[in-house]
Order: structure tokens, then C-alpha cells, then sequence
């Protein structure tokens, strides 16, 4: 008996680590920034779910920030199940006007990656953004990149294969918020067996995807 639970223990202790090693998740911010303010600290939630869905606890998330040739590390902690906060100094000398913030979420390779992001100084106006522009970063943020691509937001990553490519898609707007606030409304699985993950998005948030995926013209960025 001792002997058979002993068994079940490695066997255990073995599927959690390969799916530790092997698996992929998704990275997803919690309130995206739209810029960072330079000599300040500024704070970034963010979850790391297997497979789209499952939070995963007890990661050691490395986050860093990079402009040019000034690089920086994050103090990382996680707030709660699955949930990761990561504090980010960037230097307001010498000054850089845009940094690319990368996560790598010690699930076995995934990471994410933010579009890049303007450091203003502390008593300068925040940028704004229109509805697609907002839509494109938070495209990169939530993690759509992970199973998408979009010609519009060029982030390399491993997978990008498990949805439909969006670059040239266009859907019924009333539709496209509906399903991005509950993928279940359409209950068939890609070719590959995959079905879309719930994103948990705000109205907000999903409005501006919808207005970036259904924009009538590739937006200009990088």
C-alpha cells in the first residue's frame, strides 16, 4: 500500500512539473498602462493562466523593461492565486521616450510582451489614445497574442497557432463584443481542437478591441 501511494505521489509530483516545463500559458495585465512615468515607481498587475484558463500560483515571474541600450528589473510579487504585481523604476536620466516591458512568466516558456510605451515626466499629461490605438496595445497585453496574429502588433511568440490569424477579419460589432465577453456563445471548436479561453475583459477593454480588430484600415505602428 505504501508502496502504491508512493507511486501515485512521483507520478503526481511528475505531472505538475512537466506541465511546468512543457506547458504554455497566457500572460494577461490587469489595468494595462498606457505610459509610464519616468523616475517614479509604477506598479503593473498581471495573471499568468495555463492554457488560457487555470491560474497559476507560486511563479517566480521575471519582468523587466528595455529602451535602447537602459535596461531595468521589476520587483515582482504575486498579490493573490495567479495574480503577480510587478514595480518598475525607469531612470528620468538619461531620458528615453519609449520602453517595450517583457514578462516571462516561469511557466515553462511563455512570456508576454507590451507594446512599447512612452516614460513621461511626473507632471506631464497622460497620452491618449483613440478606441483602436488602445485596442492594438491591449491586443499585446491580454494576451491575444499568444494565439493570434494581427499584422498590426508585431510581438514574436511561440504560439499564435491555436486561433485564427485576425490581421484581415472583420465581424458584426454587436457580435464581436458578445463573444469577447463570452466566448461560449459559440460552442464549436477550431480545426485544431482549441476553443477560445473567457479573457475576462471589461466593457471597456472590449470595446476598444473591437474597434481595433474591426478597424477599416491597418493602423500605423511598429
Amino acid at each position: 500500500m505504501k508502496a502504491a501511494v508512493a507511486s501515485i505521489a512521483v507520478l503526481v509530483l511528475s505531472t505538475v512539473a512537466a506541465s511546468r516545463l512543457g506547458g504554455w500559458a497566457v500572460v494577461a495585465v490587469v489595468d494595462p498602462p498606457t505610459h509610464l512615468v519616468a523616475g517614479a515607481s509604477n506598479t503593473m498587475d498581471f495573471e499568468v493562466r495555463a492554457h488560457g484558463q487555470q491560474p497559476q500560483e507560486n511563479l517566480k515571474p521575471k519582468v523587466s523593461a528595455r529602451s535602447g541600450s537602459h535596461w531595468v528589473l521589476a520587483q515582482t510579487t504575486e498579490v493573490r492565486k495567479g495574480t503577480y504585481r510587478a514595480t518598475l523604476n525607469v531612470p528620468s536620466v538619461p531620458r528615453s521616450n519609449e520602453w517595450r516591458i517583457h514578462v516571462d512568466a516561469g511557466f515553462g516558456r511563455s512570456r508576454g510582451t507590451l507594446l512599447p510605451l512612452r516614460a513621461i515626466g511626473a507632471r506631464e499629461a497622460a497620452p491618449q489614445l483613440s478606441d483602436s490605438e488602445r485596442g492594438r496595445h491591449l491586443f499585446a497585453a491580454k494576451g491575444c497574442v499568444s494565439c493570434h496574429v494581427h499584422s498590426a502588433v508585431d510581438i514574436d511568440g511561440e504560439m499564435k497557432k491555436a486561433g485564427p490569424e485576425l490581421s484581415n477579419r472583420r465581424f458584426p460589432a454587436d457580435y464581436l463584443s458578445r463573444f469577447l465577453a463570452d466566448p461560449t456563445i459559440k460552442a464549436t471548436a477550431a480545426a485544431n481542437g482549441w476553443k477560445m479561453p473567457d479573457p475576462k475583459l471589461r466593457a471597456q477593454e472590449i470595446a476598444a478591441l473591437v474597434a481595433f480588430i474591426n478597424a477599416p484600415t491597418q493602423l500605423s505602428g511598429r
